[in-house]
């Protein structure tokens, strides 16, 4: 496999899915170009690498989607590459998941990651291409298809997450990181607690395969550096921290070295986020933690790497997060013992991260599909409807879904609500009042969901209308007269 993003990107170009753009401002016009290409282009949306960027120095570049094919999703977790179709891509991927061990990375001495060091005084975080994503957002984001890397204090594990970071100024980022995900836990249940400072690391421009590790939703104390390494099949090389004594990715683009002490904020956002909407606190400014960089180091000719947020149908990430959230869910249904779940297919890619989850099943018992919808629908944590169909509705084909609601389910039988299930500040349906009401981190904000059971009532499905569909065995016999001229 490749051994940095700069190898994975000369490969897409080879493949043809890089566009090289030159003059083009970091303030609005590239997220601006990145959402007219993905609003036009289907299931083939090109990397797009910005050079020669007004304002900054020569040779630095900023680059957008990296994850925002099905071929490009393929090639980065190590799966046929001519296998695009999106439920293959899914089966392959977690056919993969349960043959992969977990790789530690290996420590290396020396890395171009070291090419340009400055510390202290020296750094200049405004030197690089960080773009103004929208128009309302209150800042240029410097972290937004990047890692988090923090070591827990007591076990030692290390989190590699992707939370959201705004530049401040030269030496200094405000970091995001909703309620209840690892990232939170670490720094406010372990550092912030105990009154103590959190050594924090920020890497750009990783290996796209320890990118999509960052935000696949991995059980605690599980190291994304272990699972990239495990998936790649070879460590993923790092190097110690000068500053934090943290790992640091040897081959990633741009990495920060810093601390965040307790009570220490900056005013953060607003920002457009993964639903499409201004969610966290409408267009407030909040306090955030405050990084203190003490240490940067760049490649020549750096790359900042950057992920669109915006309406999901936009979101170029949504693929691959579509291809982890299910993974996920399919495997968490089956570890429950529950048997007959033959797809899973979850909407990141339409519907925003995990709101929308279709599952398919084979019926076996009664309550089967009653079961499969309330396990599903708690996953992940702001899961919003979740439908169950029978194995002859392809999950991932909304067409196919929608169908099966309308013709297979009652509503006054088929769609129970959950009331009192967990959310977060991010929560574009839960009003700002209630945001505003709580004081405390993690705020206690919680919300409702719907499970749909589209599937045909077991009890009588064999006295089931006839469907109106052509037999395999005629579709077979017309594809081999036909297949040629269509």
């Amino acid at each position: 496999m490749h051994k940095d993003l700069r190898q994975w990107l000369e490969e897409v170009e080879a493949h043809g899915e890089l566009k090289r753009l030159s003059g083009v401002d970091c303030n609005l016009e590239m997220a601006g170009l990145c959402e007219i290409v993905a609003g036009e282009a289907i299931d083939s949306n090109p990397v797009l690498m910005f050079d020669n960027i007004p304002g900054h120095p020569k040779g630095f570049r900023t680059v957008f989607g990296l994850l925002g094919s099905p071929w490009r999703v393929a090639k980065t977790l190590g799966l046929p590459e001519n296998e695009t179709d999106r439920m293959e891509l899914l089966r392959n991927w977690k056919n993969r998941t349960e043959t992969i061990r977990p790789i530690p990375p290996k420590y290396v001495t020396s890395a171009a990651l070291f090419e340009n060091v400055e510390t202290d005084k020296q750094v200049d975080l405004m030197k690089f291409p960080v773009p103004l994503f929208h128009e309302l957002d209150g800042g240029r984001y410097f972290g937004t298809c990047h890692g988090v890397i923090q070591k827990d204090p007591d076990s030692g594990y290390v989190n590699v997450g992707t939370y959201r970071i705004m530049l401040v100024d030269r030496n200094h980022l405000a970091l995001h990181i909703l309620e209840g995900q690892h990232g939170s836990i670490i720094m406010n249940g372990k550092y912030f607690s105990r009154g103590e400072k959190m050594p924090v690391v920020v890497a750009i421009g990783m290996d796209p395969t320890l990118w999509f590790s960052s935000f696949s939703r991995l059980p605690w104390g599980a190291s994304e550096y272990d699972h990239a390494g495990g998936i790649k099949g070879e460590p993923i090389e790092v190097v110690k921290g000068q500053y934090t004594g943290m790992p640091l990715p040897a081959h990633a683009e741009i990495v920060i070295e810093g601390e965040c002490r307790p009570g220490e904020t900056a005013e953060e956002g607003p920002f457009g986020e993964w639903h499409g909407y201004y969610a966290n606190m409408g267009l407030a400014r909040v306090p955030e933690p405050l990084i203190e960089v003490k240490a940067l180091y760049y490649r020549n000719d750096p790359m900042m790497t950057c992920q669109l947020p915006a309406k999901p149908s936009l979101d170029t990430s949504g693929l691959s997060l579509a291809i982890s959230n299910s993974s996920a869910i399919w495997k968490r249904l089956e570890g429950s013992g529950i048997p007959g779940i033959k797809g899973v297919w979850c909407y990141s890619e339409v519907a925003g991260d995990g709101l929308f989850i279709v599952v398919s099943i084979e019926q076996l018992y009664p309550g089967h599909s009653r079961e499969v919808g309330l396990t599903a629908s708690q996953f992940p944590h702001q899961g919003r409807y979740t439908i169950v169909v029978e194995d002859d509705i392809d999950p991932s084909d909304l067409k196919q879904v929608i169908w099966a609601i309308c013709t297979r389910s009652r509503p006054d039988q088929a769609v129970q609500i959950l009331q009192h299930c967990r959310s977060n500040s991010s929560d574009p349906t839960i009003p700002m009042e209630e945001k505003n009401r709580y004081k405390v981190t993690p705020k206690p904000l919680h919300n409702s969901r719907a499970v749909i059971d589209a599937c045909r009532p077991l009890e009588w499905k064999q006295e089931w209308y006839p469907l109106a569909r052509m037999s395999n065995e005629l579709r077979q016999k017309i594809l081999s007269k036909w297949k040629e001229k269509l």
